[in-house]
């Protein structure tokens, strides 16, 4: 069964670039990606922190939740992401699983205004109103 879900990154330590870098190891480890245009935020609940640069993505794999979240884990390892920035406000990449089909996994998350434009985004490109960005 192919499960769709969608996803937010988030970034605010050369932020383009770590971004940019998530993006590539998500497209090759999904059967299908689409990803909204990133945009600044500012920071919730993390202080001594600069602009995040975030995005969301809508992919469609074949593996279950606990793969999924695993392989997130792993590339936000392979991005420099640590326990320590945690605790000092330095994310070089956060990505989070926010919906599993019809699953709601981050509702707050999925309130922000920035994640529901991405959604509304991608979901344009769904159904052929915009063309693909990656």
């Amino acid at each position: 069964m192919t499960n769709r879900i969608i996803l937010s990154l988030g970034s605010n330590t050369d932020q383009e670039r770590n971004i940019a870098d998530a993006g590539h190891l998500l497209d090759s480890s999904f059967v299908s990606i689409s990803f909204s245009v990133p945009v600044y935020t500012v920071p919730i609940n993390i202080s001594c922190s600069g602009h995040f640069l975030n995005q969301v993505a809508i992919a469609f794999t074949e593996e279950g939740p606990d793969e999924v979240n695993y392989r997130l884990k792993q590339i936000e390892r392979q991005l420099r992401r640590t326990p320590e920035g945690n605790a000092t406000g330095v994310i070089p990449i956060d990505i989070d699983l926010l919906q599993w089909n019809d699953l709601i996994l981050k509702p707050e998350d999925l309130q922000r205004d920035y994640v529901k434009a991405g959604i509304r985004f991608l979901q344009e490109i769904e159904s052929g109103g915009h063309q693909k960005i990656n």
